[in-house]
Parts: structure tokens; C-alpha cells; sequence
């Protein structure tokens, strides 16, 4: 008979190892299943600056962390959505911004359709970003809640936890194991070494240098990309979507802080890829992600100092390995971070999928008998958030209309994955968003994306059509004053921030 789980070994720290530790330290008892995280000393978290997405709060809150102690250890600022800036040949910047835009729904409707209507019968001449209320805060650089805690603004984003951070991973990393290991989780600094197997191919146990061999019954995989454990050992094949996503470097470049907290990420097009602007309390993370098959190492460090204004800047480079595991769950070892795959920052799910993986381990949570069917059911559920993160970063550059480098034009001509061509059929004939099981990015973040770069369905949904005409540009019309009376009333990101930041 099948026993339960006593003790589970995390092998790797960092910001996915730590989330690991935090996350099942809180929801597993520790009378029943000890953790362990055993890490090298020598191998750190990159200190960049580091964008998240708004599932972090809920993790936050659930984990019973009090934000404005998280932000002051994290060195974090808010962040609103996302601008893209210069990916469009003579646009406007496009916005993906967080929440929802303007209302849920509007006369049983996403508030697009309507808009949509309201355009293509010539009434309508602002664009669909017009009405999020977060798109406003970051152009007017308001903070997300005023000083005093208005309930109305926390009720508006807030209390629903429509915003994210920017964060220092590092220093994150160090928040969440102090949390863990105050809370109970043991943890080992030490060299693993041998990964030893059982008869059945199950992992036995790790061995350590000082700490001899180190035993569980569930072991999880957060080596990075070298997947010690799930690759090295157990031999789990790659997908590599090198040929659908074609940034695999990174240049980084830490700079000083010039003052400006804009509650938002900055994504800027260069010739071979986009530099990241983040604000931090203590200094602006940035760097240049690109595709080294149309750039060198120099050119591009070159090309990122000329973009940051930084000429005797030295950057680190990184390279990526762009895609994700055949199978995320293998016997018993879970692979999570970088050992389970990794997409290019660009939409900043890296934390998120990390957080999301080991969420999801607890809704199949195994005893020592490992089911495969839990198994089976885990791996095809992580496989699709990750797929839809990948079809959602590739819409970006298939919509993109730069002509100026090789680089965009190829990204342009690529073809989509067969999940986001059907996506895009579906959306350009009836304006519906149907992704395969609404992970991280729903509809509102697909249309924010395609109608900010030009692409808009061919009528609107015909169910728009049955709501009186002037009801709903008149709920239109509600929807965007509220939105301006409500950010008049909020303060300035910076100063908010330098408020937080010196308590």
C-alpha cells in the first residue's frame, strides 16, 4: 500500500526554488513532510531587475506576506502593464495593460466588441487602450493607491490585485528564504554532486559534499537550465522553440537611478530584438534581449550602451535556451524555474510559471505510489500554460510592422504555431478569443495586444448589435470619466514609492 509523501528535497534555490519552498511550507503541514532546499554556495540569483505579473500578488497574500514589507526587501515598485515602444513603423507606443479594460462586460459583452462597433461605424476615433484605467495611471505616472489608502482606489485595482512589481530578484530570492526557513523549511548550502537511482529509476537520494546523501520521496528539479535532476538523470527530452522565437541572448546593464518611477515596464525595439527598462528603488534594471543569429556579443552591447545613454558600460551577456520539457513531472522529480523551460522575458512569466508549476503540484499531489495518471494530467496542464505564454509572446513580433533590420522582417514571416493560428482565424472573423484553457493572458491582453498593433476582426460580435447603439457608447463615455476622476485622485508613482521605500 502506498504511503504518504514525508519529505520532499528541492534541489536549487534561487527565485524558483525559494517560491517552491514558500509555497509548499505553507499549504503542506511540516509534522507530516518536511522540506529541505539545498543549494550551492556559489551559485546565485542574476541580480537584474526583474518584471512580474499580477498572479505574484494573490501568491503574496495567500503566503500571508505583508506587501509593503516584501517591496521594501525586494527593492520593488509597481508595476501597471506593459508599453511597447517603437515596435510599430511611425506608431504610437502599444500598451498591454493589467485588469480589465473599461468594464468586464458591458450589455452581457466584453467592452472590445462594443468598441469595435462604435469604430468601424465611425463614432469611436480613440483607441481600445482609451479605457483601462491602469493605460491612464502609467501615461499620467499615478501609483496604483493614494497615500492615505482610499478605499475607492483600492477597490478599483488594489483589492483585486490588477498590478504587479518590479522587483530585485536577487534580493526577492533572499526575502523568500528568510521567509521559508523562519517558517521551518531546512536549508542546506552545499555542492550536490551524484544523483543516485533506485531499481524503479526513481530518484534515492542527492549526494552533497559536507552533507553526505540527501534523501526524499519527491525531489524538484530547480538546477537551472542545466535540469540536473529531470534531464540529467531521468533523461526528459527538450522542445526547443528556437524557430518560432528567435531572441536567445541577453545583454544586461544595470544603471543608475535618473528619478524616474514610471509604474510600468518599458519594452523598446532595437535592431535585433528589445531593451527592458525597469525601475527599482535603488537603480533601473535593463537589458537588451536579442537574437544572436543577426547580432554579435559586441553589436550588441554596443547597440544597448548607445540605447542607455551608458557608453563606458560593460554589460554581462547571458544566453537563453528558448522552450520547454517534454514532461515537466518524471517518476518523482518535478522540474521547475529553468529546469522546466523558459520563454524570453518579454511578457514576464518566468516567476509566474514557476509560481503556477508547483500551485499545480498540489492539486495532483502524490503519495509514494506517484499515480501516473496525476502525472499524465500535471504534465498536460503545464504544458498548456506554457504553450499559451509562447503563443502570446509570439503574437507581439507577427504583428509587428518595423522594417528598418532583417531581424523584424523574419520575426514578421515566421509561421505561428498551429494553437495561434486557429486563435488569430477565430478572432479575425468574429472577434472571439478562445485560448485553450485562459491561463495567464485572457482576452483582454489579446485584444489590448492585437488591436494596439492593427490587427482588428473584420466585424464586431454580432451580439454588440443587439444593445441600443447609444447605451453603450454612453456606458463608453461613464467608463472613461470615472477613470479620470479616479486617477486625479491618486499620487505620484514616484513619490509614492519614496514613501514606501523610507518607512
Amino acid at each position: 500500500m502506498s504511503s504518504p509523501i514525508k519529505n520532499i528535497l528541492i534541489v536549487g534555490g534561487g527565485t524558483a526554488g525559494w517560491v517552491a519552498a514558500t509555497f509548499l511550507n505553507r499549504f503542506l503541514d511540516p509534522q507530516l513532510c518536511s522540506i529541505t532546499l539545498v543549494e550551492s554556495p556559489g551559485i546565485g540569483t542574476i541580480g537584474v531587475g526583474e518584471a512580474t505579473v499580477p498572479p505574484l500578488v494573490g501568491f503574496l497574500r495567500a503566503m500571508g506576506i505583508d506587501e509593503a514589507a516584501f517591496m521594501q526587501a525586494s527593492n520593488a515598485t509597481y508595476k501597471l502593464g506593459i508599453k511597447f515602444i517603437d515596435w510599430q513603423r511611425g506608431a504610437d507606443a502599444v500598451w498591454h495593460p493589467f485588469g480589465v479594460v473599461g468594464a468586464a462586460q458591458v450589455g452581457g459583452l466584453p467592452l472590445f466588441h462594443h468598441w469595435l462597433r462604435e469604430r468601424q461605424d465611425g463614432r469611436e476615433t480613440e483607441s481600445y487602450i482609451a479605457y483601462s484605467l491602469q493605460a491612464l495611471l502609467g501615461d499620467m505616472n499615478r501609483g496604483p493607491h493614494p497615500f492615505d489608502g482610499n478605499p475607492l482606489a483600492k477597490s478599483a485595482i488594489m483589492q483585486q490585485g490588477a498590478y504587479a512589481y518590479h522587483l530585485d530578484a536577487r534580493a526577492f530570492a533572499g526575502f523568500l528564504r528568510d521567509v521559508a526557513v523562519g517558517r521551518g523549511v531546512r536549508h542546506v548550502s552545499d555542492e550536490v554532486g551524484r544523483v543516485a537511482l533506485d531499481a524503479r529509476g526513481f530518484i534515492s537520494h542527492v549526494d552533497t559534499a559536507a552533507h553526505g546523501p540527501l534523501q526524499a520521496d519527491l525531489f524538484i528539479d530547480c538546477t537551472g537550465f542545466a535540469a540536473k535532476l529531470i534531464e540529467g538523470s531521468l533523461h526528459d527530452g527538450f522542445i526547443s522553440w528556437a524557430d518560432q522565437l528567435l531572441c536567445d541572448s541577453a545583454a544586461v546593464l544595470p544603471l543608475p537611478h535618473d528619478g524616474d518611477f514610471h509604474p510600468y515596464t518599458r519594452s523598446t525595439a532595437l535592431s535585433a530584438g528589445w531593451c527592458w527598462r525597469i525601475p527599482l528603488r535603488h537603480r533601473v534594471g535593463s537589458g537588451y534581449v536579442y537574437s544572436s543569429r543577426f547580432l554579435d556579443r559586441e553589436q550588441a552591447a554596443a547597440e544597448l550602451r548607445a540605447h542607455a545613454g551608458q557608453p563606458d558600460g560593460e554589460p554581462l551577456h547571458l544566453a537563453m535556451k528558448i522552450g520547454r520539457r517534454e514532461n515537466f513531472w518524471v517518476r518523482n522529480c518535478l522540474a521547475i524555474g529553468l529546469s522546466a523551460g523558459f520563454l524570453e522575458p518579454l511578457e514576464s512569466t518566468g516567476i509566474y510559471l514557476a509560481q503556477k508549476s508547483v500551485e499545480m503540484l498540489l492539486d495532483y499531489f502524490p503519495d509514494s505510489g506517484f499515480d501516473p495518471l496525476l502525472i499524465e494530467q500535471y504534465n498536460r496542464r503545464v504544458a498548456r500554460e506554457y504553450d499559451e505564454a509562447r503563443d502570446f509572446i509570439v503574437l507581439h513580433y507577427l504583428l509587428n510592422s518595423r522594417e528598418d533590420s532583417e531581424f523584424w522582417r523574419t520575426a514578421r514571416a515566421l509561421p505561428p504555431p498551429d494553437s495561434l493560428a486557429q486563435t488569430l482565424e477565430l478572432y479575425d472573423r468574429t472577434g472571439l478569443v478562445e485560448w485553450q484553457d485562459h491561463g495567464l493572458f485572457g482576452d483582454t491582453a489579446f485584444y489590448s495586444i492585437a488591436s494596439g498593433f492593427g490587427r482588428l476582426p473584420r466585424t464586431p460580435h454580432a451580439m454588440s448589435r443587439q444593445m441600443p447603439k447609444d447605451a453603450a457608447w454612453q456606458t463608453m463615455r461613464k467608463i472613461k470619466a470615472a477613470n479620470l476622476e479616479l486617477a486625479r485622485t491618486l499620487p505620484d508613482h514616484g513619490e509614492l514609492m519614496r514613501r514606501l521605500h523610507a518607512r
